[in-house]
């Protein structure tokens, strides 16, 4: 099945970046964008907070305009903290993650929530860390999605580890925070999911003795691959959080959303450059591939997420792998795709792209410069970081033969 083309004005726009730029590239709607903000919040009850996953998409144009719709941020090293912090979204930030880093730790404020993944990293971070403390608890109920974060996952600290806490080190815990599953497409699931980590929230302050002031029921909305298939219904979700609301008015309600928010504001186009074959199809080779839009979080993209030609035609189709342009038999963009006859220049668009692109990719790999990333408004076009230079790769190595920091010749080769 192909994917959904968008309406003329923006595929004219997404024209009009190819002209410029060129492909590959990224390119993010920001319509689409604060469109998705708004859309969430009419369904949302008052007063529940939504932090954005950073690591979904960190383009600093795209956190900009998050930060700017009033989206807390959510990040799990010091390099997103950073740029949190530039993008604007000043105090409504929590850090999460199995590992802080003593560049992160020195940098955080009073204001900032750190999400604590084990009782090890609390014993420490309540001597040496200023910012509010909120306890990882592991699901110990059933959890829906893609990704599941169930009672064996390797995240979160288990409900019963709680209990031979110091008092000391439990007045430092400010609440909770639980994640239960990704990419999760129903919404009562969504609802179940969100449901455990509230009641999970709620045991665990019973144990500790501790009022809630923050906590994080998690998320993990999904998004669908690219497949014409319906949207995430909100409802649901918005019942379960509206009970949670009404049962905890005082503390602050949090959910954390990555891909729900970036992924449909992003597409990513690469032009064919000839045909082939493969397993008896036919084939074409582009000039994007897998290390620019990997598959990081297995959800079958060369399948599910299957593209459309930018120029459309009239005509049969047929069906079509598309094939990277890495020396890699895995490089495949999409794998059987309903397609019309293609050919050198024809221009492929991935839709749903937004979220786990680029920063997923192994981008590096084979040294093919980073596509650059654009983002569209209406009818402007703004490059959000430009295509990468053939040599960028080298700019922070140093030659073996002049480690010192003095220029060296290097020494004649054998003969």
């Amino acid at each position: 099945m192909s994917a959904a083309r968008p309406a003329e004005p923006l595929a004219g726009v997404l024209r009009s970046v190819v002209a410029r730029f060129g492909t590959p590239a990224y390119v993010y709607d920001l319509r689409e964008l604060r469109s998705r903000v708004g859309r969430l919040r009419e369904v949302l009850p008052a007063g529940v907070e939504v932090l954005y996953s950073v690591k979904a998409n960190p383009s600093l144009g795209v956190c900009e305009v998050l930060a700017g719709c009033g989206v807390g941020a959510e990040v799990s090293s010091i390099g997103e903290l950073v740029l949190a912090e530039r993008a604007g979204f000043a105090d409504q930030v929590m850090v999460s993650g199995p590992h802080k880093s003593a560049e992160l730790i020195e940098r955080l404020r009073p204001g900032v929530l750190v999400s604590v993944d084990s009782v090890d990293e609390l014993l420490m971070l309540a001597q040496e860390c200023p910012a509010r403390l909120v306890l990882r608890l592991r699901p110990d109920f059933t959890p829906f999605g893609q990704m599941i974060m169930g009672p064996d996952g390797r995240f979160g600290i288990p409900v019963e580890e709680l209990g031979n806490l110091p008092r000391a080190v439990r007045e430092r815990v400010v609440g909770f925070h639980v994640y239960a599953g990704s990419q999760v497409l129903d919404g009562g699931q969504a609802a179940k999911n969100l449901a455990g980590a509230f009641e999970l929230g709620l045991r665990a302050a019973g144990m500790l003795g501790i009022d809630i002031e923050v906590l994080d029921v998690g998320g993990g909305f999904g998004v669908p691959a690219g497949m014409e298939r319906p949207e995430l219904d909100l409802r649901p979700v918005r019942d379960e959080l509206a009970r949670q609301r009404a049962e905890l008015p005082m503390a602050r309600l949090v959910i954390e959303l990555g891909r729900y928010l970036v992924a449909s504001a992003g597409y990513y186009l690469t032009a064919v450059r000839g045909r082939q074959t493969r397993d008896g199809r036919a084939a074409v080779v582009v000039d994007g591939g897998v290390h620019q839009r990997p598959d990081l979080c297995g959800l079958d993209l060369c399948r599910a997420g299957a593209p459309f030609v930018l120029d459309s035609r009239s005509g049969p189709v047929v069906r079509t792998d598309v094939l990277g342009c890495l020396c890699l038999p895995g490089d495949v963009l999409a794998e059987a795709a309903a397609l019309p006859p293609l050919g050198a220049g024809d221009v492929l668009v991935f839709a749903n792209a937004g979220a786990y692109g680029l920063s997923a990719g192994p981008t590096a790999f084979l040294g093919h410069p980073a596509p650059p990333e654009i983002a569209v408004d209406g009818e402007s076009i703004v490059a959000l970081r430009d295509r990468a230079d053939p040599d960028a790769g080298l700019r922070d190595q140093q030659s073996v033969w002049s480690a010192d920091g003095s220029p060296a010749r290097r020494p004649d080769r054998p003969r």
